[in-house]
Protein backbone atom coordinates (compact mmCIF):
# COMPACT_ATOMS: atom_id res chain seq x y z
CA UNK A 1 0.00 0.00 0.00
CA UNK A 2 3.15 2.06 1.03
CA UNK A 3 5.23 1.14 -1.62
CA UNK A 4 6.05 4.37 -3.81
CA UNK A 5 5.13 6.84 -0.55
CA UNK A 6 8.38 9.01 -0.81
CA UNK A 7 8.74 9.86 2.53
CA UNK A 8 8.90 6.47 3.94
CA UNK A 9 13.06 5.70 4.31
CA UNK A 10 14.16 2.74 2.45
CA UNK A 11 15.04 0.81 5.21
CA UNK A 12 11.61 1.23 7.43
CA UNK A 13 9.80 -2.04 7.73
CA UNK A 14 6.05 -1.66 7.15
CA UNK A 15 4.26 -3.45 9.08
CA UNK A 16 0.65 -4.85 8.76
CA UNK A 17 -1.69 -5.45 11.26
CA UNK A 18 -4.38 -8.45 11.01
CA UNK A 19 -6.70 -9.56 13.29
CA UNK A 20 -4.20 -11.75 15.08
CA UNK A 21 -2.34 -9.20 16.21
CA UNK A 22 -4.89 -7.89 18.32
CA UNK A 23 -6.00 -11.03 20.05
CA UNK A 24 -4.98 -9.68 23.79
CA UNK A 25 -4.97 -6.12 23.55
CA UNK A 26 -7.72 -5.35 26.64
CA UNK A 27 -10.29 -3.33 24.55
CA UNK A 28 -10.59 -5.58 21.09
CA UNK A 29 -13.84 -6.93 22.18
CA UNK A 30 -16.67 -4.35 21.50
CA UNK A 31 -19.59 -5.75 21.35
CA UNK A 32 -22.78 -5.86 23.42
CA UNK A 33 -21.75 -9.08 25.75
CA UNK A 34 -18.21 -6.97 26.22
CA UNK A 35 -18.32 -7.93 29.86
CA UNK A 36 -19.37 -11.51 29.72
CA UNK A 37 -15.49 -11.82 28.49
CA UNK A 38 -12.92 -12.02 30.57
CA UNK A 39 -10.46 -9.04 29.65
CA UNK A 40 -6.99 -8.90 31.49
CA UNK A 41 -6.71 -5.46 32.56
CA UNK A 42 -10.12 -5.42 34.76
CA UNK A 43 -9.73 -9.39 35.77
CA UNK A 44 -9.66 -8.27 39.17
CA UNK A 45 -13.01 -6.82 39.21
CA UNK A 46 -15.03 -9.31 38.30
CA UNK A 47 -15.96 -10.90 41.62
CA UNK A 48 -16.86 -7.89 43.46
CA UNK A 49 -18.61 -4.92 42.14
CA UNK A 50 -16.01 -1.60 42.94
CA UNK A 51 -18.24 0.37 44.43
CA UNK A 52 -18.60 -2.94 47.16
CA UNK A 53 -14.55 -2.65 47.17
CA UNK A 54 -14.48 1.03 47.83
CA UNK A 55 -17.02 0.61 50.65
CA UNK A 56 -15.39 -2.09 52.42
CA UNK A 57 -11.80 -0.79 52.21
CA UNK A 58 -13.53 2.49 54.13
CA UNK A 59 -15.11 0.60 56.55
CA UNK A 60 -11.80 -0.86 57.71
CA UNK A 61 -10.16 2.43 57.71
CA UNK A 62 -13.10 4.02 59.57
CA UNK A 63 -13.49 1.35 62.49
CA UNK A 64 -9.56 1.61 62.74
CA UNK A 65 -8.77 5.62 62.59
CA UNK A 66 -12.18 6.62 64.52
CA UNK A 67 -11.11 5.40 67.87
CA UNK A 68 -7.38 6.56 67.36
CA UNK A 69 -8.52 9.87 66.36
CA UNK A 70 -11.69 10.56 68.79
CA UNK A 71 -8.86 9.44 72.12
CA UNK A 72 -6.26 12.56 70.21
CA UNK A 73 -9.19 15.02 70.41
CA UNK A 74 -10.03 13.88 74.20
CA UNK A 75 -6.85 13.68 75.35
CA UNK A 76 -4.64 16.22 73.38
CA UNK A 77 -5.14 20.15 74.10
CA UNK A 78 -5.68 22.50 71.42
CA UNK A 79 -4.84 26.06 71.51
CA UNK A 80 -4.87 28.85 68.86
CA UNK A 81 -1.80 29.52 67.12
CA UNK A 82 -0.31 25.49 67.77
CA UNK A 83 -1.42 22.32 65.82
CA UNK A 84 -2.44 19.73 68.31
CA UNK A 85 -1.83 16.13 68.22
CA UNK A 86 -5.08 15.55 66.80
CA UNK A 87 -4.83 17.80 64.26
CA UNK A 88 -2.05 16.50 63.34
CA UNK A 89 -2.99 13.08 63.05
CA UNK A 90 -6.11 13.98 60.75
CA UNK A 91 -3.79 16.11 58.03
CA UNK A 92 -1.65 12.70 58.33
CA UNK A 93 -5.12 10.58 57.67
CA UNK A 94 -5.78 13.09 54.83
CA UNK A 95 -2.40 12.36 53.06
CA UNK A 96 -2.89 8.87 53.18
CA UNK A 97 -6.73 8.29 52.80
CA UNK A 98 -7.89 11.65 50.97
CA UNK A 99 -11.91 11.88 51.37
CA UNK A 100 -12.31 9.00 53.76
CA UNK A 101 -10.23 10.91 56.26
CA UNK A 102 -13.17 13.57 55.76
CA UNK A 103 -15.70 11.18 56.71
CA UNK A 104 -14.13 9.74 59.70
CA UNK A 105 -13.98 13.46 61.05
CA UNK A 106 -17.50 13.75 60.23
CA UNK A 107 -18.52 10.54 61.89
CA UNK A 108 -16.82 11.45 65.23
CA UNK A 109 -18.77 14.42 64.98
CA UNK A 110 -22.03 12.90 64.59
CA UNK A 111 -21.02 9.90 67.22
CA UNK A 112 -20.35 12.84 69.69
CA UNK A 113 -22.69 15.21 68.62
CA UNK A 114 -24.67 16.25 72.23
CA UNK A 115 -22.85 14.76 74.86
CA UNK A 116 -18.74 15.61 74.08
CA UNK A 117 -18.61 19.09 74.52
CA UNK A 118 -14.57 19.04 74.89
CA UNK A 119 -13.85 16.80 71.88
CA UNK A 120 -16.76 19.00 69.92
CA UNK A 121 -14.72 22.08 70.54
CA UNK A 122 -11.41 20.57 69.31
CA UNK A 123 -12.72 19.40 66.56
CA UNK A 124 -14.37 22.92 65.74
CA UNK A 125 -10.99 23.80 65.73
CA UNK A 126 -9.10 21.57 63.53
CA UNK A 127 -11.93 21.89 61.10
CA UNK A 128 -11.84 26.02 61.29
CA UNK A 129 -7.87 25.74 60.13
CA UNK A 130 -8.83 23.58 56.93
CA UNK A 131 -7.85 25.90 53.81
CA UNK A 132 -10.30 25.90 51.26
CA UNK A 133 -9.02 22.70 49.06
CA UNK A 134 -10.29 20.30 52.16
CA UNK A 135 -12.86 21.85 53.53
CA UNK A 136 -15.75 21.82 51.24
CA UNK A 137 -16.63 18.05 52.53
CA UNK A 138 -16.74 18.92 56.50
CA UNK A 139 -18.71 22.37 56.45
CA UNK A 140 -21.47 20.19 57.75
CA UNK A 141 -19.57 20.25 60.97
CA UNK A 142 -19.71 23.99 62.00
CA UNK A 143 -23.23 24.69 60.14
CA UNK A 144 -24.62 21.75 62.33
CA UNK A 145 -22.57 23.47 65.51
CA UNK A 146 -24.69 26.29 65.09
CA UNK A 147 -27.74 24.61 66.54
CA UNK A 148 -25.46 23.04 69.11
CA UNK A 149 -27.49 24.36 72.32
CA UNK A 150 -23.68 24.94 73.82
CA UNK A 151 -22.85 28.41 72.96
CA UNK A 152 -19.23 28.07 73.06
CA UNK A 153 -19.97 25.10 70.02
CA UNK A 154 -21.86 27.70 68.30
CA UNK A 155 -19.08 30.65 68.94
CA UNK A 156 -16.42 27.92 67.28
CA UNK A 157 -18.49 27.43 64.43
CA UNK A 158 -19.25 30.95 63.60
CA UNK A 159 -15.73 31.02 64.13
CA UNK A 160 -15.07 28.56 61.48
CA UNK A 161 -17.16 30.39 59.08
CA UNK A 162 -15.56 33.72 59.38
CA UNK A 163 -11.99 32.04 58.66
CA UNK A 164 -13.31 30.64 55.60
CA UNK A 165 -14.48 34.00 54.37
CA UNK A 166 -17.39 32.69 52.30
CA UNK A 167 -20.19 34.53 51.58
CA UNK A 168 -22.51 31.59 51.03
CA UNK A 169 -23.07 31.29 54.70
CA UNK A 170 -24.59 34.50 55.14
CA UNK A 171 -28.04 33.49 55.00
CA UNK A 172 -26.96 30.68 58.26
CA UNK A 173 -25.31 33.50 60.07
CA UNK A 174 -28.49 35.57 59.68
CA UNK A 175 -30.79 33.35 61.19
CA UNK A 176 -28.10 32.51 64.15
CA UNK A 177 -28.28 36.43 64.80
CA UNK A 178 -31.99 37.00 64.95
CA UNK A 179 -32.06 33.59 67.40
CA UNK A 180 -29.57 34.32 69.72
CA UNK A 181 -30.41 36.38 72.58
CA UNK A 182 -26.83 36.50 74.26
CA UNK A 183 -25.81 40.31 73.77
CA UNK A 184 -22.06 39.62 73.07
CA UNK A 185 -22.61 36.72 70.77
CA UNK A 186 -25.02 38.96 68.73
CA UNK A 187 -22.57 41.21 68.67
CA UNK A 188 -19.84 39.02 67.14
CA UNK A 189 -22.37 37.48 64.71
CA UNK A 190 -22.91 40.90 63.15
CA UNK A 191 -19.00 41.92 63.23
CA UNK A 192 -18.86 38.30 60.83
CA UNK A 193 -21.51 39.30 58.36
CA UNK A 194 -20.57 42.97 58.28
CA UNK A 195 -16.85 41.23 57.32
CA UNK A 196 -18.07 39.15 54.81
CA UNK A 197 -20.57 41.29 52.79
CA UNK A 198 -17.72 43.61 52.88
CA UNK A 199 -15.26 41.26 51.19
Amino acid sequence: MYKNIASIPSDSKIIQLNENDLRNITYFDTNVDIHENEMKRFSNMYDKNIAEQFKNMQNNIMSKEIPILTKLLMESSFEMGYESLAEKYFNQLSLEYGIIADTVLQNIYLQNMYDNQYLLKHLLFIVGNLPASRRYNLEIIPLAGISNPDIEIQDLSVKCLESWEDKRHLPTLIGLYERTDVEWFKEYINDVIEELNEG
